[in-house]
Formats: structure tokens, sequence, C-alpha cells
């Protein structure tokens, strides 16, 4: 009896020793017609379909692999065992292991410290120019090459040379700078007292009530960070007694930041005498500086600092300046707590 079966591509058939009991047997057929007659084909290295893979995909692996290897990420997994051995040791095995392979413990090991600071270019951290002209009157008669050869022999002659020096500073780098921004156009240094007097007095009574939103619209960030520590570790009381003398200006002066960028920020130094009760106290409530009932005569010079190069820029309190014949304020006085 002849009984045949298909299976895959091509089967044939075989005579059965028992009806119940069937056996099959596959051939060796190809995948095209046209497969028989050539090798390459028969081998995958052409295809006989283009629309279908390969029967054969060893020619595609060697032309693909590096870009298969590139899809391929290999991941260093910790060796949890080992690091619970390493934690284990004292420090000198722990040294010893790492100078075995070839790990420098002092160096490699030691964590960084990170100095982290604040940057910002709306404000400048420091003051363009400390010098103010002194207090006594200086002759101004005299021409520029006099004023150097003068301030070659004594400092009376410098004195004057940088006065002369200042003045011209105060409007080529200062005033005339200022006039050329959008909505500066009207400066005038003369009317810029009382406005200097009320950012000077507010910016004090936020400080004193610890008000931080109304203290960052008064005071730049370089006088936050030194007017700032009085009251976070402690607190001061101060009361504006009198003004003495109007306050004026004494120097102009615009720079940009960073240099040639056209990001332009003015600071204008005032004189102010004043009469005014300034206290000082520390954590513990103990006095440090100053006097709650007995004002004092105070002659300083305030640095105010706006940054002209925006339209929505203001006038802030940014830092103080002290000529060499201004007394120094005597210092604070520490409490410190000894266990």
């Amino acid at each position: 009896m002849w009984v045949g079966c298909r299976m895959g591509s091509r089967l044939t058939s075989s005579i059965l020793p028992h009806p119940s009991i069937p056996t099959i047997i596959q051939s060796a057929g190809v995948h095209h017609h046209m497969e028989s007659k050539n090798l390459r084909r028969f081998l995958g290295i052409e295809r006989s379909n283009k629309a279908k893979a390969n029967r054969n995909t060893h020619h595609n692996e060697r032309m693909f692999r590096k870009m298969r290897g590139r899809k391929t990420v290999l991941l260093e997994l910790p060796d949890d065992v080992e690091q619970r051995r390493l934690d284990a040791l004292t420090p000198n095995k722990l040294r010893t292991e790492m100078l075995k392979k070839g790990i420098n413990p002092y160096r490699e090991v030691q964590p960084r410290l990170w100095q982290e600071s604040q940057v910002t270019f709306q404000s400048l951290y420091g003051v363009v120019d400390p010098y103010v002209k002194s207090e006594d009157s200086l002759p101004w008669g005299t021409n520029l090459e006099g004023l150097k050869a003068k301030a070659n022999y004594d400092i009376r002659g410098q004195d004057m040379l940088q006065s002369v020096q200042h003045k011209w500073h105060n409007y080529k780098s200062g005033t005339s700078r200022i006039k050329k921004k959008e909505g500066f156009e009207k400066f005038d240094t003369n009317t810029f007292g009382p406005s200097a007097d009320l950012i000077y007095e507010e910016a004090h009574l936020a400080l004193m009530t610890r008000n931080v939103k109304e203290l960052h619209g008064l005071i730049t960030e370089h006088a936050y960070a030194k007017m700032w520590p009085d009251v976070s570790e402690g607190s001061i009381m101060w009361r504006l007694v009198e003004r003495i003398e109007p306050s004026r200006v004494v120097s102009v002066r615009v720079t940009d930041n960073p240099y040639k960028s056209g990001n332009d920020i003015a600071q204008i130094t005032v004189r102010m005498h004043l009469k005014q009760i300034l206290a000082v106290f520390d954590r513990f409530g103990h006095l440090m500086l100053g006097s709650e009932t007995e004002p004092r005569t105070t002659l300083e010079y305030v640095v105010f600092e706006n940054h002209i190069a925006v339209v929505d820029g203001k006038w802030r309190l940014h830092d103080k300046v002290y000529p060499r014949w201004v007394n120094r304020k005597e210092p604070a006085h520490f409490t410190m707590e000894i266990s």
C-alpha cells in the first residue's frame, strides 16, 4: 500500500510494512525553483525575492555587526559580596587593598570640597572706584602737567592730581554714560540725594523687621551678604534721629559686566552726615555694638547701584566706602558660650 504525506517543503512516499504505522521521510528541497541552479542564491548571499529576507542570514550578520554592537550597552554591575568585604576591613587593611589594585587612597578616594557661589550679572561684587575726594578745599587753578610734577614730590600734590582725574571721570565714565540709557535722559546728580535718603532708611527698617522680600528690592546681593548675618544670628535696633547736612553725590561710575558686553551697571557714592541710633545684639540678647538710647553722629559714604542696561532697573544700596580721613567704626564685642 502506498501512502504519501506532505510536510515542510516536499516529502516522498514510502512502502509501509504495516498499514497502521506510516513512515515519513523529508527530502532536501529548495526555497525557490531557481536556487537549485544558482549556488549564491542557495547559500543566501543573493536574494531570490527582494521583498523577503534571506534564508541564510550569515551574510547580513557580517555586514551589520558593527551597527548591532552600537545598540548594545554593557553595564558593569556592582559586586555586593566584594563591597561588603571591603566595608568590613579596617582602614589600614583597606588602604593596603587599594594599593594592590593600583588606587591611590590619598588622592582618588578623598572627596572633593566644592566651593559654589552665587553669580549674577545685574550687580557687581564690590565698588568700581572707592576713591573719595578729600574734605579739604583744593586749588583748581593749576594745569594737569603741574599737578603731575607736584605729585612726584609730596602727598598733597598726589591728592590734587587724583581730585582732578576723579572729577573728569565723574562726567566721562559716569554721568554722560547714564544719560545715554533709556529712561535716564534727565538724570541729575543734584536731585539724587533725597532718593538715596529714602532707600537708606527703608533698607534699614526692612532689615530690622527681617522683611526679606522688601529687603531684596532695596539692597543688592553684595550688600545682602554683609547685612543679613546681623539679624540671622541676632537682632538690630535702628532709628534715624536727624539729618545734619543734605546728602550729596560725590562720585559717579558706570562699568559693564562682563567687560565690553554692554551690560552697564552704574554706581553712585553719596555723602551722608546723619545722627542715628544703632544697637546690634547677639543671639542671647546681649549688646554687641552701639546704644539703644544714645544717638551718634556719623559721616558715611554710601554706594548705590543700578542695573541701567535694563529699563526696569532701580537704585539699591550696595556698599560703603571708608576714606582714610574717616574714623573707623569700633569693633563689635562678641559673646561666646564656654561649655
